[in-house]
């Protein structure tokens, strides 16, 4: 229980932390309240700390630590409404903060071959529909596109992204594609929504820390390519690698909702892993 007029200190962040995790059954009134102090202190020091030279790394954990605080306060249906109140503006203003961040704009894993947005002549993404990444990644979930290229050439597979990307766009009212990444017949990897912000492909808080790969094809009707395989091991790998996604986190979409997505014949490559 800790009042709000006391000025942070590493040291009362440290105290508040420690006092959340060893008191669960403390009325959730304090709970909440202890959430918003911690969410605040950190997000207090990221601002702080973006102009006194602290580590790009250091400032964007510290940024989404406050984001999930709030978010976690936001969350909590007994909160009061000036805790929502405090919950909602703290939200606001660590989304500024880490779409704004330099570091958030290098967290793209350094994909080989990757085709990049500029090449797909890519709409430009809407801020105000998107949630800014924070947190750990936790999940890689697989896709398929159920529609496919009608040739293998680079630019009918780039032509069917942008089909994709409209539809989510204009059809769907998201910010931009919902996947990050895209794989083709011929085993190209496509860029799609940068990961600097969370994914739109797994259903609601199932995005959460969850990087989505679509492969172009309905593997329901058809086998996935050699080709497209490969490239699907060597992707997952170089992400698993950079973001430290164990191997049992990557997912097939029918594993986060009731549906045949990533279809029947790209199932197997599951259990080869």
């Amino acid at each position: 229980m800790y009042k709000r007029q006391a000025p942070h200190s590493w040291g009362k962040l440290d105290a508040i932390e420690r006092w959340i995790s060893e008191n669960p059954q403390a009325p959730q009134y304090w709970r909440n309240e202890s959430r918003l102090q911690l969410a605040e202190g950190q997000l207090q020091f990221a601002l702080e700390g973006s102009k006194g030279g602290a580590s790009p790394e250091i400032l964007s954990y510290r940024r989404s630590s406050a984001l999930g605080g709030f978010e976690s306060v936001l969350e909590d249906g007994s909160a009061t409404q000036e805790q929502q109140h405090r919950a909602r503006r703290g939200q606001r203003s660590a989304n500024q903060a880490l779409a704004a961040s330099p570091a958030a704009a290098t967290m793209q894993a350094p994909v080989k071959g990757l085709i990049p947005r500029s090449k797909w002549s890519a709409i430009r993404p809407n801020p105000r529909e998107l949630t800014p990444a924070s947190g750990r990644w936790r999940w890689i979930t697989v896709h398929h596109s159920v529609f496919s290229s009608p040739s293998n050439d680079v630019e009918s597979s780039l032509d069917t992204v942008r089909r994709i990307q409209r539809e989510h766009v204009n059809g769907r009212k998201y910010g931009d594609v919902g996947y990050h990444f895209f794989i083709d017949r011929a085993g190209r990897v496509i860029e799609g929504r940068n990961l600097k912000w969370r994914g739109a492909h797994s259903g609601g808080s199932n995005n959460k820390g969850n990087v989505g790969i679509c492969l172009l094809g309905n593997f329901d009707e058809e086998k996935p390519s050699p080709a497209a395989l490969a490239s699907l091991d060597r992707l997952v790998y170089e992400i698993q690698n950079v973001l430290k996604i164990p191997r049992k986190n990557v997912r097939p979409h029918k594993a986060w909702k009731e549906t045949a997505c990533p279809g029947l014949h790209l199932m197997p490559w599951f259990a080869r892993r």
